[in-house]
């Protein structure tokens, strides 16, 4: 009976780890709540567990160095479960994206783009209005650059908070967590035939990385009324070295298959295509894409997995000394 307490909470903590891998994968579906029951007898076997070797040691029925190296493990495990628990069932995840001055209230997640959130999730931790002040593209030498973005979260009444985000760089406002996502350009087009407006919107264009020569921002539409198929990139190349400057729009426009136009625009100029159409760069917005997420509890999943690690090393060597 002994032998099988000993054994119990690691059977069970085997079997909460592979439904958990079930339900990332796929494999298993089931309500949030059974993988809960399973992690709750976890703890509930551990923590009798840590109850009958801190007993063995009060009444020293053995040696203290198996039984601590058997605490050590527990605790870290423990430890280790919860924190990674409180992860699971409070997490808030998802990402959004915006354009320059553009505002978006996170309000209970709607805003968001693939949201996940736990099954104990709170869900006012979103009532924030999230806005991207601007979107800057520093140089990084060599003719490279990387977004920053500088946000204003907005939540109640109160004034708003800037927190500003980049690669490997976090920003916080409260229980919330930015990221920076993927970021590129939204140039507004404008096509006229026979100065009849046929087409006037901004168009993101998506970040594709483009090898030794960096990353580029491309797009595509078309417009069905009409029969055109419009290609396009940005061309940086016109930047200094302080990404200061005017960015050239590259375009190439057909209509049912054959090619009307192409060219290189710059903002504010218009250009001449066959068929009576007219082609214009009427301005470039920037937009950025925003990972929200809720802080979490890593630290101490991995100050638990530490103590575990040192408990499982020091357990076997204890009791063998203890021969």
């Amino acid at each position: 009976m002994k032998a099988f307490g000993r054994v119990l909470p690691w059977l069970l903590l085997l079997v909460a780890v592979a439904d958990l891998i079930g339900l990332k994968s796929g494999s298993v579906a089931h309500a949030p709540w059974v993988l809960a029951g399973l992690v709750g007898a976890v703890v509930v076997s551990l923590l009798l567990r840590l109850l009958a070797v801190s007993w063995s040691l009060r009444t020293r029925r053995r040696k203290p160095g198996p039984a601590i190296g058997e605490g050590l493990l527990v605790v870290g495990v423990l430890v280790a479960l919860v924190a990674g628990t409180a992860n699971w069932t409070l997490g808030l995840q998802g990402f959004v994206v915006l354009n320059e001055g553009e505002a978006v209230p996170l309000h209970g997640g709607s805003h968001l783009q693939q949201f996940d959130g736990g099954p104990l999730a709170r869900m006012d931790e979103m009532n924030v209005v999230l806005t991207l002040e601007e979107l800057k593209l520093l140089p990084a030498g060599d003719g490279f650059f990387y977004p920053e973005s500088h946000l204003l979260v907005q939540r109640g009444s109160g004034s708003p908070q800037r927190v500003s985000i980049g690669p490997g760089t976090t920003g916080s406002a409260g229980p919330l967590r930015f990221h920076q996502g993927a970021f590129g350009f939204a140039p507004r087009i404008v096509i006229l035939r026979n100065d009849e407006t046929v087409f006037d919107q901004v168009v993101p264009f998506t970040t594709q990385r483009s090898g030794p020569a960096g990353i580029s921002f491309v797009g595509s539409f078309t417009i069905e009324k009409e029969s055109l198929a419009v290609e396009g990139s940005v061309d940086l190349a016109t930047l200094d070295a302080a990404m200061k400057g005017h960015a050239t729009l590259v375009l190439s426009v057909r209509r049912e298959g054959t090619a009307i136009g192409r060219g290189k625009l710059l903002p504010g100029h218009f250009a001449d295509l066959e068929q009576g159409y007219r082609v214009g760069f009427a301005g470039l917005e920037k937009w950025s894409e925003v990972d929200v997420s809720r802080r979490t509890y890593g630290s101490a999943v991995l100050a638990g997995a530490a103590l575990a690690l040192g408990g499982a090393v020091f357990w076997p060597f204890a009791a063998w000394r203890s021969r």
